[in-house]
């Protein structure tokens, strides 16, 4: 098998889950599981939306100050030329926005490395020891998610045929399992046991 994981094993294995029972919907345990996996990945893609769009709001904001890593600070000059009271304190209302705002530019995109750091200790607790394989039914849930994605377009293209003209092509995505599976391969630390099986060579 050259270390890798076989194709036939993991489509037997999206087969053969079936007989374990369906929904009433029909789907299966494995359908059920990918669409946990696509929420969580969805959510992640939604936290990456919400962030985004605060860094476009700081930087729209923070670019009246001309240097962010030699930040003038107004309450003290506004005391030293002895201003009145309601001007320093007006300074240092505009100093605590200034330090919000450089602060939250700078913090950056680290959104996913501390949703890492929060939940990999309740994943890598002792209690959930059956996520410690959690890698090898990657491919399964890989060739679920493709049926799945392959079913929906045909379902979109028959459905909307006779909408779209020749010259509008019809898109479908999906990247919420993606997301979702690098981020439980993260938090479980099996990054490495995942490239063991050489399932995307």
């Amino acid at each position: 098998m050259s270390n890798m994981y076989p194709y036939d094993r993991s489509f037997k294995f999206n087969k053969d889950i079936r007989k374990l029972g369906v929904t009433d919907t029909g789907l299966s345990f494995l359908d059920q599981f990918r669409i946990l996996i696509t929420h969580i990945g969805n959510a992640m893609g939604y936290i990456r939306l919400v962030r985004s769009g605060g860094l476009h709001y700081i930087s729209n904001a923070i670019k009246f100050v001309p240097d962010l890593q030699n930040i003038t600070k107004y309450e003290e000059l506004f005391s030293k030329e002895n201003l009145s009271a309601e001007a320093v304190s007006a300074a240092k209302n505009l100093d605590l926005a200034i330090d919000s705002l450089a602060k939250n530019f700078a913090e950056g995109t680290e959104y996913f490395k501390m949703l890492v750091q929060v939940f990999s200790g309740e994943f890598r607790n002792p209690n959930n020891q059956h996520l410690r394989n959690f890698f090898v039914i990657v491919p399964p849930l890989t060739l679920n998610y493709i049926e799945h994605i392959l079913s929906n377009k045909d379902k979109l293209v028959k459905k909307t045929k006779h909408y779209a003209s020749a010259q509008e092509p019809i898109l479908f995505t999906d990247d919420g399992f993606a997301i979702g599976i690098a981020y439980i391969l993260k938090l479980l630390d099996q990054n490495s046991e995942f490239d063991s099986v050489h399932w995307f060579e």
